[in-house]
């Protein structure tokens, strides 16, 4: 593809862009757009609403591996020996609570994998070495391991595994994002042949004259305003009650004042 086909197909997309959020009525160049500039549209959209929620884990990672830092320092000499946690010198079980994790190191055998489950607040990860066994209570995904495949192993196998996952953040930061994105245009997608059935209806019941397919190029414009602006809100961690009603509201709204200038069709009869 030339650069000046790729210059023309930029130009258009940004003024359809720039009529999705100024001038509506100017959207029904959007019925001509062919399927591949209209998903270029789609991935720009997502790629948008994909933006909050990479933020929102990468905030969540960057807590965890700190937390696990924090863990880490706290933790005693061990090492897992005829499947059972033993330490070096006479240690007391504890629970060590930071904002994203709670630690339970139980040499003594006093926690249960049902007391680590009821430590848990939230959206905390529980995370557990117990007498005989590994656990990790988190939310919809428990783990546990017997440590009878895990002789030989000690404390500092555990602080590597944590250095480890810091030195991955940059590696999981790109991937994630990209799962996200993928994720986010399909839910696009969906949400946008939603948008279509209705924007259908309000051409009926307003005689205009228009096929689906015309009507979901238009959606996927109209919908440019709200996706933007709860874009932002959810950025700042602000998520309004009925965020996807008042999408669709406002959507079948710009819709309307875009198909406003063609002509009603006339009543039999008339």
């Amino acid at each position: 593809m030339s650069k000046i086909m790729l210059g023309g197909i930029y130009i258009q997309l940004v003024k359809l862009f720039m009529a999705s959020v100024s001038h509506p009525e100017e959207l029904l160049e959007a019925r001509k757009l062919k399927k591949g500039k209209i998903f270029l549209y789609l991935l720009f959209l997502a790629f948008i609403t994909a933006i909050p929620t990479w933020i929102q884990g990468n905030r969540i990672l960057n807590d965890f591996n700190k937390d696990g830092q924090t863990i880490s320092e706290h933790l005693p000499a061990f090492k897992i020996e005829n499947d059972q946690l033993v330490t070096d010198k006479p240690e007391e079980s504890f629970i060590y609570q930071t904002d994203s994790i709670i630690f339970t190191f139980d040499p003594a055998g006093e926690q249960s994998v049902e007391d680590v489950d009821k430590n848990r607040i939230g959206t905390t990860i529980g995370i557990a070495l117990l007498k005989d066994r590994f656990y990790i209570s988190a939310p919809g995904y428990p783990v546990e391991l017997s440590y009878t495949k895990m002789n030989g192993v000690t404390d500092q196998f555990f602080t590597d595994l944590v250095l480890g996952m810091q030195t991955m953040n940059s590696f999981v930061l790109i991937l994630s994002f990209g799962i996200i994105w993928l994720m986010s245009l399909i839910i696009m997608l969906v949400y946008n042949l939603l948008y279509t059935v209705f924007a259908n209806l309000v051409a009926t019941f307003s005689r205009r004259p228009l096929r689906f397919a015309a009507n979901w190029r238009l959606v996927v414009f109209a919908s440019t305003l709200p996706t933007l602006f709860f874009a932002l809100l959810n950025s700042f961690d602000l998520t309004p009650y009925f965020q996807l009603e008042t999408k669709l509201v406002v959507t079948l709204y710009i819709y309307y004042l875009a198909i406003k200038k063609i002509p009603k069709e006339t009543l039999p009869g008339k």
